[in-house]
């Protein structure tokens, strides 16, 4: 099993909660992981959705989406870390396109979102990267 793989697995195996997602930087992935995360209480707080499909790198994973149930209470930087740390320990690089999931909620896009994913060591203007980082 590759890092990526052994990383979506991981993740993928930890919540129960599942969704329907269409939205990410490859739209030719066959396979993509939707799930519902929950923070250290079980409580739900938001998706997170990621596919290895069409990776040219055996250790990258594509995030193609995430949102907090309740954007502006920190849940989206607790799903972030949650995600690098993870990334970090798998030794995995994430990619991720910077683009606006409108619910009719407070969302950031443009350049807030942007530096928002900077803020968790992403680079990048719109598709973002992130090299794992040494644990």
């Amino acid at each position: 099993m590759t890092k990526a793989a052994a990383y979506v697995h991981h993740m993928y195996s930890q919540f129960e909660g599942r969704a329907a997602v269409t939205v990410g930087v490859n739209s030719d992935s066959e396979s993509v992981h939707p799930f519902v995360y929950e923070n250290n209480s079980q409580m739900p707080i938001g998706l997170i959705a990621m596919s290895i499909d069409h990776v040219s790198d055996s250790a990258a994973v594509d995030v193609y989406h995430i949102s907090a149930f309740r954007p502006g209470n920190g849940q989206g930087s607790e799903i972030m870390n949650f995600l690098c740390n993870a990334a970090d320990e798998f030794e995995v690089r994430l990619c991720i396109h910077a683009e606006a999931q409108f619910s009719g909620r407070r969302t950031m896009a443009g350049a807030d979102l942007i530096n928002w994913y900077r803020k968790f060591g992403f680079n990048g203007d719109g598709t973002m990267y992130r090299e794992p980082r040494a644990t």
